[in-house]
């Protein structure tokens, strides 16, 4: 009883949750598709999925939200892929949600609108992956929600981790907690603070109204063109395409999820093999005590 007893914790020890390679090429197709890379982000190679979760509900990457929706903070998940060496439960993270305006803003020239930012976040293991904790972290500006004035569009709002190294520096404007929402240049405070890796990223869009200017179209990502496509039968990611932003609202709610990898999708990723070679094991060590 004793030696099936163990079962349970061999079974959880084995069944961390991991991002694929194909969940992590449709993270990347989807920031190129929706013009954040390079145009926001010079580069961007993800060593996880970020899972974000505003009042319980998961989204997907891109996904068209309400404002009432993204109104308050949301909880976010690393899922790590088996490689990554930049995920870890003692290092320190910078948290930021910015606003990049609608596809084709000229990011260099316009600035972003700073709606979250923390210094010295943490990550903490669990079963499904690591949550991002904010116990001894720094709230240097609290989350706003999204307001895009009417018919500018829909705007990106990106959420992203990165690695924050000992060497990390804040500028003196954006060192103190409680600094209000502001405009400021996003590459400038990457490259200047000394921030790390990116770790991992998300966005979604939301719009005010109708759009009464014109917004670039864009193309929605075509999982079968991704280089691991024919090897994702076992994948946590739907097939198909992945939508892209546009120049309309489709749902004046939160819109379905598309084909993108979604935070229920990866939640429930398990290393089922792993798990049945621990009962192998476990049933291997019963017989060999009974003498079977």
């Amino acid at each position: 009883m004793f030696l099936l007893g163990l079962l349970p914790f061999l079974a959880a020890t084995h069944a961390q949750s991991t991002a694929s390679t194909f969940d992590i090429e449709l993270v990347e197709a989807n920031f190129e598709a929706a013009q954040l890379v390079p145009e926001l982000i010079s580069t961007f190679t993800p060593e996880g999925v970020l899972n974000v979760t505003f009042g319980g509900t998961d989204i997907s990457i891109g996904q068209n939200l309400t404002q009432d929706a993204v109104g308050s903070s949301p909880t976010l998940l690393v899922v790590p892929s088996s490689n990554a060496t930049d995920v870890s439960t003692s290092n320190n993270y910078t948290v930021m949600m910015v606003d990049a305006d609608i596809v084709g803003t000229d990011e260099g020239a316009t600035g972003q609108t700073r709606h979250w930012l923390v210094n010295n976040a943490k990550l903490v293991q669990g079963d499904s992956g690591y949550s991002v904790g904010y116990d001894g972290a720094i709230s240097i500006t609290d989350y706003a929600g999204p307001g895009p004035a009417a018919g500018s569009g829909a705007h990106r709002y990106v959420i992203l981790v990165y690695t924050q190294p000992s060497t990390f520096t804040p500028p003196a404007n954006l060192s103190t907690a409680h600094t209000p929402l502001s405009t400021f240049s996003f590459s400038d405070y990457v490259s200047q603070t000394g921030l790390g890796n990116l770790v991992a990223g998300n966005y979604f869009l939301v719009e005010n109204g109708v759009a009464t200017v014109s917004v670039p179209s864009t193309t929605p990502v075509n999982t079968a063109t991704l280089a691991t496509a024919s090897t994702t039968s076992g994948s946590s990611s739907p097939s198909g395409t992945s939508s892209a932003p546009s120049g309309s609202k489709t749902s004046s709610a939160s819109s379905s999820p598309s084909s993108s990898p979604s935070g229920a999708a990866i939640k429930q990723t398990i290393g089922m093999g792993a798990i049945s070679g621990a009962v192998g094991i476990v049933l291997a060590v019963v017989a060999a005590g009974l003498g079977l």
